[in-house]
């Protein structure tokens, strides 16, 4: 959703925001959509989120394999189709984890951004959804900005693990997720971003299979994690620590 900066947010989206309640697949996917974004730079990358607004600055939170695809400048496409100039903030708080933060600046146009809970509830079993953008091959002949397409996906919470593994992945779930959705958001039934999907369920090289502490998960563990698309989860405090970091 895009508004007109003298434009204030409200009516239905933005109570969706706030909603402690659960919402419909159909809401939540609108929710998705108007919170993800195209992260380019030639090409589609991936996706990221809209993670806050501060004044004319938005936030948006992706993973850092994503911008290592390709060198800079990043570009962020937002879901009323326009193209922003990106810069990478460097945070020290990141570098354990497949994170990375970018920011852009928007005078005119006022964007809707995440909503994250102060503390995950999430539970083995929850529904869990992920909307992010991959690219569509049957459009080659179309611009680069333009064949693509938003895919939303739902499924399972499969595993919560206690401590993270290598990169920060700690949230595992069903969801068929594909190439260019990294760095998209993981909502929970309320509409809250819980986590940044990451990896998709059984991939052919790269399976995390160590703690960031250097100890191994165990063997039916491990095959569970490797059956999971995956998340690093994303926590209040994120935005807390970027305060201050602007363009």
């Amino acid at each position: 959703m895009a508004l007109s900066k003298q434009q204030s947010i409200s009516g239905e989206f933005s109570r969706l925001e706030r909603s402690p309640t659960q919402l419909s697949v159909e809401q939540l996917q609108k929710l998705a959509k108007n919170i993800a974004v195209k992260i380019l730079a030639s090409e589609l990358l991936g996706s990221g989120t809209l993670l806050q607004r501060q004044g004319e600055i938005y936030t948006v939170i992706t993973n850092a394999h994503v911008l290592r695809a390709a060198k800079p400048l990043y570009q962020i496409q937002t879901s009323d189709g326009r193209v922003y100039q990106a810069t990478v903030l460097q945070l020290a708080k990141f570098q354990q984890n497949d994170l990375a933060v970018l920011q852009f600046r928007s005078p005119d146009i006022v964007y809707s951004v995440a909503n994250i809970p102060d503390a995950s509830n999430l539970r083995v079993g929850n529904e869990v959804f992920v909307g992010g953008f991959i690219s569509n091959l049957a459009t080659q002949k179309q611009s680069t900005l333009t064949k693509t397409q938003f895919v939303f996906t739902s499924g399972k919470v499969t595993l919560l693990l206690d401590k993270a593994l290598e990169q920060g992945y700690q949230i595992g779930y069903t969801n068929d997720v594909r190439k260019g959705m990294s760095g998209a958001p993981l909502l929970n039934i309320r509409g809250e971003v819980v986590g940044i999907n990451s990896l998709h369920k059984d991939p052919l090289w790269e399976t995390p299979e160590v703690y960031q502490d250097g100890s191994q998960p165990e063997a039916h563990l491990q095959e569970l994690i490797t059956r999971s698309s995956m998340a690093v989860p994303i926590r209040k405090e994120l935005l807390q620590n970027h305060q201050g970091n602007q363009l």
